[in-house]
């Protein structure tokens, strides 16, 4: 079996955990071996609240990824969002030490081990990442590129990521108990993104929205640099419970906005109607007042995306608008819905970029955009995961037709032999009719005294292996007419009982007729 270079990732959201696994293609894109998507438990706002239903939920989906690729998975790449995710910015300078020569590399890594000595603000929070996002030189000065800018003194203000200590170590705790070491644990809105954006969309300014279960992520890019990530607290699942604020059914919530569901109401039929069976027997609801309550919700959803835009500074200056990913982007009429409510330009993303094409239908919805991400800021590093890649099993043998036989068709194959039995000669008195073949049995010892040189025997077994009805195997001693409880023994084969009853009757005729003519030239 062929060795692959595995790179395994696992998205634990609120309502699905998501696992997959890929390898680098021939032309450098990446090439997904398996997706696995299951119900989650445990989880709530990104963060696990329950570690044994977290952990049974990511069991059932490596259970599944595993058989499917027959590996065992020893360690993963791991993404984490939620409400706990914040920014925060550094700035800070380093002197140019041959301002005459301009700023070189070591300058920039001096300035770089300068961010890496900043500690988070307080002993809950972790710095996940450190984003530059400038160079100045002389403090008044930005530029492009810092290596070989003319200055004195070299400054950058970073972009720190940070986030609660609490939900990654229950993370980290959740992985190990199933026997998983984390490789990484990555900020899902910054590996969302590299999926879904052209150069020139990060170039120029983009935002990138990531609509999940109970977090919606944002993250904007602007000159080709993460400017600004948030994660805020409501997602599809507010949708869901406006849904079921009209008296529908749980089980029936998610199914009917999936199907029928839209975010903009006046794209529906007024008189449309959608039926549904409850206890108390079938009802019936508009079709627009389903789509008015999502509408509602989303434009709810957009302000706060919208919020969070001009609270980084960004209003306006994004040309490429909003790409709208995530499982809630599957909602119909939901990037109108967007456009209609922020008025920036949005579009729904979907994480083919990156991906071969012989497996982009593997990952050919927005729901995928995360784990699709985590797969390849992993492939990008060039870490690849432990996994024990197991013999792939035997493959049943197929019905085939028997071969044709070797000899030649006119020549029939011999029948298959059969050792012959013998039966002794049969004594033949004068006054009376020879009786028939009387073959030996085990107790008759004079009559083979007498004629064992010209009486041929049956070997009589002393063990035979019977199939009773029921499919187990039993052995008989035949040498026993009772065992040793004197109870009657099982009986073996049809043939040889037969034998013994004959032999018997054989033996008795024999001896009388010895006793009459003490005839020793029987034959």
């Amino acid at each position: 079996m062929e060795k692959k270079n595995y790179i395994v990732a696992i998205d634990l959201g609120s309502h699905n955990v998501t696992a997959a696994a890929a390898v680098r293609g021939a032309n450098g894109k990446m090439v997904i071996e398996a997706v696995v998507r299951e119900k989650s438990e445990g989880v709530s706002s990104g963060a696990i609240d329950n570690i044994e239903l977290a952990v049974k939920s990511l069991k059932t989906a490596v259970d599944k990824l595993q058989e499917e690729l027959n590996i065992k998975v020893f360690e993963a790449y791991f993404g984490i969002s939620g409400e706990f995710i914040r920014c925060a910015s550094h700035n800070d300078w380093v002197a140019v030490g041959d301002y005459a020569n301009g700023v070189s590399q070591s300058d920039v890594d001096e300035l770089y081990a300068r961010m890496e000595k900043v500690s988070a603000p307080s002993d809950d929070e972790v710095i996940l990442e450190r984003i530059p996002q400038n160079f100045v030189v002389d403090g008044n000065k930005e530029v492009p590129n810092a290596v070989g800018a003319f200055g004195k003194s070299l400054s950058s203000t970073f972009n720190f990521i940070l986030s609660l200590r609490t939900p990654i170590q229950r993370l980290t705790n959740a992985a190990l108990k199933l026997g998983i070491k984390p490789l990484a644990i990555h900020i899902n809105p910054l590996v969302t993104a590299e999926t879904l954006l052209e150069t020139d969309e990060k170039e120029e300014g983009i935002t990138v929205v990531d609509m999940g279960s109970d977090v919606t992520d944002l993250t904007i890019y602007y000159n080709n640099v993460v400017r600004y990530v948030a994660s805020i607290p409501i997602g599809s699942n507010a949708i869901n419970n406006d849904i079921r604020s009209l008296s529908i059914p749980e089980k029936w919530v998610e199914k009917m906005k999936v199907k029928y569901g839209n975010a903009v109401a006046a794209n529906v039929n007024e008189e449309a109607g959608i039926s549904y069976n409850t206890a108390k027997g079938k009802k019936v609801i508009l079709q627009c007042n389903l789509a008015a309550a999502i509408e509602a919700r989303v434009r709810d959803i957009a302000d706060l995306v919208i919020e969070e835009i001009k609270c980084a500074g960004y209003d306006r200056k994004l040309p490429y608008g909003i790409v709208l990913t995530g499982g809630g982007a599957n909602l119909e009429g939901i990037a109108d819905a967007f456009t209609k409510h922020t008025g920036i330009d949005t579009r729904i993303g979907v994480p083919d970029m990156v991906v071969d094409e012989e497996s982009t239908e593997m990952v050919d919805g927005p729901e995928y955009a995360t784990i699709v991400g985590l797969l390849w800021n992993a492939l990008q590093g060039g870490t690849y995961c432990m996994v024990d890649q197991r013999p792939q099993p035997a493959q049943p043998a197929q019905p085939s037709q028997p071969a044709p036989p070797t000899v030649a068709p006119t020549q029939p194959a011999p029948p298959r032999y059969t050792p012959p039995v013998s039966p002794a000669p049969a004594p033949t008195p004068a006054p009376t009719p020879a009786p028939q073949p009387a073959p030996q049995t085990a107790k008759p010892q004079t009559i083979n005294e007498r004629y064992g040189a010209q009486q041929q025997t049956v070997a009589q077994p002393t063990q035979q292996v019977v199939e009773p009805k029921d499919d187990t195997t039993t052995i008989v001693d035949e040498s026993k007419e009772n065992d040793d409880n004197g109870k009657p023994t099982k009986r073996g084969s049809g043939l040889f009982e037969g034998i013994k009853r004959f032999g018997r009757k054989a033996t008795e005729f024999l001896e009388k007729m010895d006793s009459n003519n003490n005839d020793d030239d029987i034959l």
